[in-house]
């Protein structure tokens, strides 16, 4: 078989067609999309301009945005050259995160998402990143925007800062939680009527003090002093946010927790308080064939420390003897 035979003769197109109407349509495509990025530049623009006073260019023409939690500032040189290679993207290079009194040195760092819609030009994602980041005290407690409360955070603090106001109205609508300044405490909501308690007043210690308090009981129970140094350092247990969302579905959650869900230690300590827990965790893990403390992995492929092996032993005595009184 000829090559002439495999694929037609060349010289004429296969599939005749109005190549000059096509090129048309899409010039005039091309066309609506650039008037559609101008009209979104003139947006970023009057945004500016009706913040001018919040909204500003440094020296190197870089934008500084004063927000009510924090100052931001993006390098739009930077911002630019992306737009001028505009490959699809929902994110900008990190913004620098300063206190709210002052630029600093060596500020903080975060990526700061932006929800984009099918067709929408980079110009109206950069007016909503202008946008969120004026309207801070909102939008630094939604979801997707963990790196930027993640920052604000490590400047702050729990302490009396510009956080406070947005963060004690989040924590008392989604936890019951209620911030006590004299004596550095959160408390708020768990299940079954437990009520847990968290200190953050103390400087010599990384991590904060954990307590609960039972129904009917009119004390604190204390788990930990630090507990970043006393557990095995779980995720679930690292970021304050992480952490709250954690206790707040204690202790009904720790029924039926996986291997991977909970802090070791963290559960034991509960469980020797809590005879339902102490009785599925003795059934379930303490009275199987083929159970190692020594064995027990909290961060991927990390087995817990010949220390904290130590402790879930001790616990795990406690724990029998809840369950069987």
């Amino acid at each position: 078989m000829s090559f002439a035979d495999l694929f037609g003769d060349l010289d004429e197109p296969t599939y005749p067609e109005d190549q000059e109407g096509r090129r048309e349509e899409l010039l005039t495509n091309m066309l609506g999309k650039a008037r559609s990025i101008e009209r979104a530049a003139g947006l970023v623009m009057s945004i500016m301009e009706k913040n001018d006073k919040r909204v500003r260019l440094d020296d190197q023409k870089r934008l500084v945005i004063f927000g009510t939690l924090a100052n931001y500032r993006i390098n739009m040189e930077a911002f630019l050259q992306k737009f001028t290679n505009p490959f699809s993207y929902t994110s900008f290079d990190t913004v620098e995160v300063h206190p709210k009194h002052k630029m600093v040195e060596k500020p903080r760092t975060a990526c700061v998402q932006v929800r984009d819609q099918d067709n929408m030009p980079a110009y109206d994602l950069f007016a909503g990143y202008i946008l969120g980041l004026l309207n801070d005290e909102v939008t630094w407690l939604h979801d997707s925007l963990g790196p930027l409360r993640q920052a604000l955070m490590d400047i702050y603090g729990i302490h009396p800062s510009p956080l406070t106001a947005s963060l004690s109205a989040h924590f008392a609508e989604r936890f019951d939680g209620e911030f006590d300044f004299s004596n550095d405490t959160l408390t708020f909501e768990g299940t079954n009527g437990w009520k847990w308690r968290l200190g953050f007043g103390n400087p010599l210690t990384r991590g904060y003090s954990l307590a609960y308090q039972k129904p009917r009981q009119s004390w604190w129970t204390n788990i930990f002093d630090d507990h970043l140094e006393e557990s095995t350092g779980h995720y679930t247990l690292c970021g304050m946010f992480d952490l709250v969302e954690h206790l707040n579905q204690c202790p009904a959650m720790l029924k039926t927790v996986g291997d991977w869900e909970c802090d070791p230690i963290f559960l034991r300590k509960v469980a020797k308080d809590y005879p339902p827990l102490a009785k599925v965790l003795t059934r379930d893990v303490l009275e199987t064939n083929d159970y190692n403390p020594h064995e027990i992995y909290t961060f991927y492929d990390e087995q817990v420390t010949g220390s904290q092996a130590m402790t879930i032993m001790q616990l795990d005595e406690q724990v029998r003897q809840r369950a069987s009184a």
